[in-house]
């Protein structure tokens, strides 16, 4: 019996054990996080069918309202200033500007970033990446305004949807006749 198990090493045997089992352990953990990813991932969004919904996209912001698509700041105005509350109103102004601001940051961020990667390649290394650092800085300021401003709108669509997107049932009476009226 011995001369079957001379070479064999107890210890090299526990060592690819153990690292099959940290082996396991990781894959099984890696499979069940993507399984539980999945359950909550959807591939489409919900619309809400009594308010608006805004439909998240980089470009160009959407609101999807009465089975109506309006895109872009002046279909939105409409929406938001036919109601008069300055609570509306304020947070769309609010969504605008900062989605300014945060286009402009964005915008000189990037251009810093070019010019600072010209003067690294000629002979003003110390400005170029000074522009860079502060190139790399403007435009995460950038893209933090443009979250700013969605999230504006996305307040300003909820507030309207708990103010405005209530249905009532009403009955009317004319001269001569009666109906039920259904407002949406």
């Amino acid at each position: 019996m011995e001369l079957i198990f001379h070479n064999f090493n107890f210890n090299n045997y526990a060592k690819v054990y153990m690292a099959k089992s940290i082996f396991m352990k990781k894959t099984g953990l890696l499979l069940l996080v993507i399984f539980l990813f999945n359950i909550s991932a959807h591939a489409q969004q919900k619309l809400n069918r009594a308010g608006m919904t805004y439909i998240i996209s980089t470009k160009p912001n959407n609101i999807v309202f009465h089975d109506s698509i309006f895109k872009g700041s002046s279909e939105f105005k409409h929406l938001f200033f036919r109601t008069g509350d300055a609570n509306l109103i304020g947070l769309y102004e609010k969504h605008q500007t900062n989605k300014i601001v945060g286009q402009l940051a964005s915008f000189v961020g990037a251009f810093g970033i070019i010019y600072g990667v010209n003067q690294i390649s000629g002979s003003n290394k110390g400005l170029g990446w000074t522009l860079i650092g502060g190139g790399f800085l403007t435009a995460a300021a950038g893209g933090y305004f443009t979250m700013a401003s969605q999230k504006k709108l996305l307040m300003a669509i909820t507030l309207f949807n708990q103010k405005y997107s209530q249905s009532t049932v009403g009955i009317g009476a004319g001269n001569q006749s009666i109906g039920i009226v259904y407002k949406f």
